[in-house]
């Protein structure tokens, strides 16, 4: 009889056809894959910050009162973009409700994605949909506000203040309130708009005595906020000073008078 052949059967070879073929398989499947969009959740603080993290244009700020100006230096919008962060990285939201004595508005506008409003209270900061009015944030909130006010209040926006006829403006004398004529108006914005803001006012000594002429400027009342009111006392043929009673808080800018105020 002739010798039988030795070799795998049917069903072995055709199992190591299979495993050899699925091997082949996966491999070129890997090699020659087709990438997919991975979808990562993002933590709310994370959102949050990223929105803060774009580049900033510009940034509006309104003033109740005063009207709005705008800040597009770029050293002083990334100041604000690091303010706003850190305030909303470290502050939590608590339940408020009372009605801010102060609101400043504001939208900060980007080149990389959509322009986000954001709001300063007394005591909380607003930006987009975020709130934090923490007490560990409010020094800085207080700071980020007398930042914004003090970039407001500028000779041309004091000026047209006065010059605006909603807004009554006074002579304030042993107490008691005197509404300016016209001409007494009119030359009060002269005088404003001539001025001529100084940063060093140390060496003025006058500022111990009573101002030669004290006006009191009564905003546009908001019905969200207290009335705010703007006082300048004005000293003889040198300098006045300007603070807006805000909140019990005096915000000082001094400005020095110069030979076209007259």
């Amino acid at each position: 009889m002739p010798e039988d052949k030795k070799g795998l059967s049917w069903f072995r070879l055709i199992l190591l056809q299979v495993i050899i073929g699925s091997l082949l398989i996966g491999m070129c499947a890997y090699t020659f894959r087709i990438p997919l969009d991975e979808v990562h959740v993002v933590p709310r603080q994370e959102d949050q910050l990223d929105r803060i993290a774009g580049v900033p244009m510009r940034v509006d700020i309104t003033y109740p009162g005063l009207g709005t100006i705008s800040i597009e230096d770029p050293k002083e919008l990334l100041k604000l973009r690091s303010t706003f962060s850190g305030l909303l990285s470290s502050g939590i939201q608590r339940p408020q409700q009372l009605v801010p004595r102060l609101l400043l508005s504001g939208t900060m506008a980007y080149l990389d994605q959509e322009d986000i409003p954001f709001q300063v209270e007394t005591n909380a900061f607003h930006f987009g949909a975020e709130s934090v009015n923490s007490l560990n944030v409010s020094a800085t909130i207080r700071k980020l506000q007398s930042t914004l006010i003090d970039k407001m209040l500028t000779t041309s926006s004091i000026g047209s203040a006065v010059e605006n006829k909603i807004n009554d403006v006074f002579t304030l004398q042993q107490g008691v309130l005197t509404a300016l004529t016209q001409v007494e108006r009119k030359a009060l914005i002269s005088q404003i708009r001539a001025a001529e803001r100084i940063i060093d006012f140390s060496h003025f000594d006058d500022l111990q005595r009573t101002p030669d002429a004290h006006f009191v400027i009564q905003l546009t009342n908001d019905y969200r906020v207290k009335k705010h009111w703007i006082h300048v006392d004005r000293y003889n043929g040198a300098y006045f000073v300007v603070y807006d009673l805000l909140d019990e808080t005096n915000q000082r800018v001094y400005f020095k008078l110069n030979n076209a105020s007259y």
